[in-house]
């Protein structure tokens, strides 16, 4: 593998190891497109990844908004069944289209979060919270219209996240090409892991940090990886995300906030997301690995 591992201190350190729990599934595959192909009932059963289709564009979510204000006019709500879904096939179909991996896995992922929940949210977000969601977080981004986005449950409640893709990663930073060294917390089978999807060229996405303050939470995770890494987004603060089926990753829209004038979202790489931590947490980067630099024991 080319890398060092010995000890060394460390100051507070983190990382979204999202992808511990597909270690095992993936031995057996070659490549990141082959264990999602192959094993994608097992990713809906874990529920860490995210499925990529359950990502839309803002003109996609009004297709569907107009679908449900369109049914309740002619009398069918969604609330009516009491957390049972009820109405014609048609719209059956389209709330599963939409939130069948949040009725069919995170339901029963989450004791706090019920049938009932998700179909409410559904009807809230048809009469309410769509027609707020652009002048909500266009502050942040220069054209919503090109991002897709996404609902899944966190801290009790479904809450809206956005696809980390190359037309997020454009628009906020010009480019899809940002080298930067980082670290990531991670453990042995993990750093195996990402230096095979380096020399297999079918790396997928993690979360890494240049700056602490807390320690991280996962005890397995006791190895530091200094790497450097290709930056499709950088965050002042942690910024709760999830990895996708195809290999990028989301973050939660409700923490683009950061305390004090600025954003979360750091729009310059190298002199925004590197500097004082007001949260007392870490930095977060979304980045894909390009080469493992070093290894450090906690």
């Amino acid at each position: 593998m080319g890398t060092r591992i010995h000890h060394r201190s460390q100051a507070n350190h983190q990382s979204q190891e999202s992808l511990v729990l597909l270690v095992n599934n993936m031995q057996q595959s070659h490549a990141w497109k082959n264990f999602i192909s192959e094993s994608i009932k097992k990713v809906y059963v874990h529920g860490y990844i995210k499925p990529l289709n359950c990502f839309h564009t803002l003109a996609e979510w009004r297709q569907f908004v107009d679908g449900i204000l369109k049914f309740q006019k002619e009398g069918h709500y969604v609330s009516h069944g009491h957390g049972q879904i009820v109405g014609p096939e048609e719209l059956t179909a389209m709330i599963d289209d939409f939130y069948g991996f949040q009725l069919n896995v995170d339901v029963d992922r989450y004791d706090l979060l019920t049938t009932k929940n998700v179909l409410d949210h559904i009807e809230d977000f048809a009469n309410h919270r769509y027609w707020s969601l652009e002048n909500e977080f266009n502050q942040y981004f220069e054209n919503m219209s090109d991002l897709r986005f996404a609902y899944f449950y966190s801290r009790g409640d479904l809450e809206p996240y956005v696809l980390v893709d190359e037309a997020f990663t454009e628009q906020i930073y010009g480019s899809t090409n940002n080298p930067k060294v980082l670290y990531h917390y991670t453990h042995p089978e993990g750093v195996e892991r990402i230096q095979r999807a380096i020399d297999g060229d079918e790396p997928f996405d993690i979360s890494a940090y240049t700056v602490a303050k807390r320690d991280f939470f996962r005890a397995k995770s006791n190895m530091i990886m200094e790497f450097e890494g290709n930056v499709r987004a950088g965050f002042r603060s942690d910024v709760k995300s999830y990895s996708v089926s195809n290999g990028r990753k989301c973050v939660n829209l409700h923490r683009m906030g950061y305390p004090g004038e600025k954003d979360n979202l750091c729009t310059d790489l190298e002199n925004d997301c590197n500097g004082e931590l007001k949260t007392s947490l870490w930095n977060e980067f979304i980045v894909t690995p390009i080469k493992i630099l070093d290894v450090y024991k906690k």
